[in-house]
């Protein structure tokens, strides 16, 4: 894996997707009848995202830094388990 590029397991019957951004981890998690790429597409979302908002490089530091617009981040695409937005540019 390039560390770049989104992963896809099954644990304990649910699907996993997570990709590696410099020092951290980003996962999403789903039922095992959620559909993986759905899964992806809201991952790819999540670090895009969080690359517009932080602009001098996805680290660790950075993140706790700026966790509020990180959470908002999160809450603008998905709200109660339903994804609503998938776009870096209007999150």
């Amino acid at each position: 894996n390039a560390r770049g590029e989104a992963e896809i397991i099954m644990f304990d019957n649910v699907i996993v997707v997570y990709k590696f951004i410099g020092d951290l981890m980003f996962f999403v998690v789903g039922d095992a009848e959620d559909n993986e790429l759905v899964l992806n597409i809201v991952l790819t979302a999540l670090t895009e995202a969080i690359g517009i908002l932080v602009r001098s490089g996805v680290e660790r530091r950075t993140l706790l830094e700026n966790l509020d617009l990180v959470l908002l981040v999160l809450d603008e695409i998905v709200d109660g388990g339903n994804v609503l937005e998938t776009d870096p540019g209007i999150v």
